[in-house]
Formats: C-alpha cells, structure tokens, sequence
C-alpha cells in the first residue's frame, strides 16, 4: 500500500472536511449569478450554552429569532464541540479536522501543520465565492486564509478596520474600555466574575458592529454576479458579561424563580450547590478564591452576584438575537 505524505493527507481532509460545497449548487459555472448558487450565511456565537435557548425549553433564554431559524430549519441536538477552547475549536469547525490533527491544543499555539490545510472559506474562494468574514474570528495559519474582506471585532485581526477603531470614530472608545476591562482590569479595575452593566449607546456593541457590516455587504451583494459566503461571528455571550441596560431590565435578579419565560425570577442553575470537592481541579481554585476575576468564592457566598452574572449572560444573548432578526 502506498504511504500518503502528511501534506497530502492534510489537504485531503480538509477537501472531504468541505465535501458539502462540491455539490450540484457549488459546481455550477462561474458568473452563473445569485440564483444558481446559494448564498452561505454563518452566523455564530461563542461560549452559547448549546441549551440555552428559547425552543430547547430553557426557562430564561429570550431567543425568539434564533428560535424561529430552528423551527424552519434543521436543530442538530447531538452535535459537539470539538475542544472547549476557543482557538483549537474554531480551527477545527474551519478546516473540518480535529484540534490534535492540527497540532493545537491551547490558543497560544501555532504548530507548523497549521499552515497546511485548506479553510472553509478558500474552498468557497475557490468557487467563485466573495467571501467575508465580521467579527471575532481567532483562526490562525492556514484556517484564516482566503478572505476578500474582514472587520473583526479583535483589533490586530483586521488592523485599521476594526471594531476599535470604528468605537473610536464615534468617541465612545472610553465607555467601551470600561467593558473590555471588566475582564482584562488595564485602564479601569476588573468587575467579580467580569460582570457590569455597558455604558455604551445602543447600536454601538460589538455585537450591533457585527451585524452592522453582515447586513451592508448582504445589500452590496445584492446585485453582483456572484454569490456570497458570509460569516457573521458574534463575540458574545463570551466575557466579559457587560450588557446593555435595556436588555438587562428584562430578567428579574432580585432572587431565584421559576424562570423569566414564565413570568418568574431567573431560575437557579441546576449545577450551583455543587460541593467544591466535586468541581474539576481549576473551579476548585477559583471556589477558593485563587483568581482575581472569577470570583466564586464571593459568588458562592452572595448568590446575588451570581444572579447578576447569570442574567447578563441571558442579557447578552438576547441582544444578539435581535441582531440576529435585523441580519
């Protein structure tokens, strides 16, 4: 039997990683025109618990749009990350191999078989797509390659056109400083669990950014002869957990209920009286007290932080899924 180089094999992975765009619609000639092939939109949001929303029955997700896509389409109830960090996993969901195939393991790490494989979007590229990317991406090497445009909401990802410096513009780069440092403490202090109410005007988060751009190139994209893939990559419900009042206001935090989508407080999470001694070594750390954000120490002990910081996360995705609407 012949032995396949390791470059070969990488290429070949990703092209049947891809086999879904060698179908009848992708193989149509080029200048066939919108109506021959499909658009592709990819919207994405990251560290969404994959219940938390409103058709899987979860008693505090406000996602009325996200819901509908679900209910019109096709739900995937056992499908799975393929690492719980998020630059392996985002790697692996672009090229179609697993984060040990690839050499990554953790989101610092640039193994040289990264540059290897072909991404989703260059086979897309390939076919005459016009390929755009808004939003957090954290692809590295090969699996960020073949994108005609980009505006990420991660400054050195898309420099000059990013996020930052479209917050910038509007001179609101301070208030939205205040946010980032919730979590990352540099201009202004950390919050516990990096958890505080946004400052920002709305229309002006990362999240309306995304959507922003998602929806001016569909409109650009309208008339032209070729069709478009597009991903709309939402940074939340990913920290730091700093929502806007008004979406905050809906979720009753005052206390445990039944759940906002029965007209109740938000409801306990089931895994919240969890003895320390059952939490994997890390969240034993951070019960302790041993980490300078993520503070469930003080968490445990004044549920209404915790309250706080569980209703900002459903605060965030609610936002999102508005966006999702407008997209």
């Amino acid at each position: 039997m012949t032995r396949m180089k390791r470059r070969t094999f990488m290429k070949s992975s990703a092209a049947s990683a891809a086999a879904l765009l060698s179908s009848r619609a992708l193989s149509a000639q080029k200048g066939g025109g919108n109506g021959s092939r499909p658009n592709v939109l990819f919207i994405f949001t990251d560290q969404h618990q994959a219940d938390c929303m409103g058709m899987m029955g979860h008693p505090d997700a406000l996602t009325p749009n996200l819901d509908k896509l679900a209910r019109n389409g096709t739900a995937f109830r056992r499908a799975y990350s393929q690492d719980a960090i998020c630059g392996p996993s985002r790697m692996s969901m672009m090229t179609g191999l697993y984060p040990r195939r690839l050499g990554l393991l953790d989101n610092p790490d640039r193994p040289s078989v990264a540059n290897e494989p072909d991404s989703l979007q260059t086979v897309f590229q390939r076919q005459g797509y016009h390929t755009a990317a808004f939003g957090k991406r954290h692809l590295c090497a090969a699996g960020d390659a073949g994108w005609d445009v980009t505006r990420s909401t991660i400054k050195h990802e898309s420099p000059g056109r990013s996020y930052w410096e479209w917050i910038a513009s509007k001179g609101l780069l301070d208030a939205f400083q205040k946010d980032w440092d919730a979590e990352f403490g540099k201009k202004y202090p950390t919050a516990d669990l990096a958890t505080r109410v946004s400052a920002l005007p709305e229309g002006t988060t990362m999240e309306a950014f995304t959507a922003k751009q998602t929806i001016k190139m569909i409109r650009e994209q309208k008339n032209q002869d070729h069709p478009f893939f597009c991903w709309c990559s939402f940074y939340r419900p990913h920290q730091p957990y700093t929502p806007l009042k008004r979406y905050l206001d809906k979720f009753d935090y005052s206390k445990w209920g039944k759940g906002t989508r029965n007209g109740s407080a938000i409801a306990k999470p089931p895994g919240f009286d969890q003895p320390a001694s059952e939490l994997p070594p890390r969240l034993q750390a951070w019960r302790a007290g041993k980490n300078r954000v993520w503070r469930l120490d003080k968490a445990h002990d004044d549920e209404s932080l915790f309250r706080f910081h569980i209703a900002s996360y459903y605060a965030l995705l609610n936002e999102i899924d508005d966006h999702v609407g407008a997209v």
